[in-house]
């Protein structure tokens, strides 16, 4: 089990934050980005968060959902701060996810994600990934190098999205 149970990634992205906000926040992106799956979220204090699985995750046994939770504060095009309990673990208490966006001339975006995995630390390993991404094993590393791709160039990093 990680010690790092407080993971913080930086990436920026060549684009206005509105761009890589939408990218994080609608099925029409997040279908190409990570691991894929349609979005849902009610971007309100205390609303639903949804990451839908695609076939591929199906195919291995996952039901229709990845990753659920609820939001906890949002700014939109800037800060979102949701719950985020993997449906995989579906006894694991929700961790906390957070997604900051700095955009700065160029256009150019820092993204910061914090993931706060406090509450459940046998996860620490996994999200930080370093294994075979079309196992699942990439972690957010893989998974902002994959949003950072579609975003700057209008297409899936190989082995990305649906």
């Amino acid at each position: 089990m990680s010690d790092n149970l407080i993971q913080v990634y930086t990436v920026y992205i060549e684009a206005p934050a509105s761009k890589v906000w939408e990218a994080i926040t609608t099925s029409e992106y997040t279908n190409q980005w990570g691991y894929g799956g349609d979005t849902e979220y009610d971007l309100t204090p205390g609303g639903g968060y949804r990451n839908g699985t695609t076939e591929a995750m199906k195919a291995m046994g996952m039901g229709d959902v990845a990753v659920s939770g609820t939001v906890v504060s949002v700014d939109v095009g800037r800060r979102l701060e949701l719950t985020w309990q993997p449906a995989w673990y579906p006894d694991a208490p929700p961790t906390v996810l957070t997604w900051e966006l700095t955009e700065y001339d160029g256009p150019l975006t820092r993204v910061v994600l914090t993931h706060d995995l406090s509450a459940f630390p046998s996860l620490a390993d996994e999200v930080a990934g370093g294994g075979e991404p079309n196992q699942g094993a990439g972690g957010w590393p893989w998974t902002l190098a994959s949003l950072k791709t579609l975003v700057e160039t209008g297409r899936a990093m190989a082995g990305a999205g649906s």
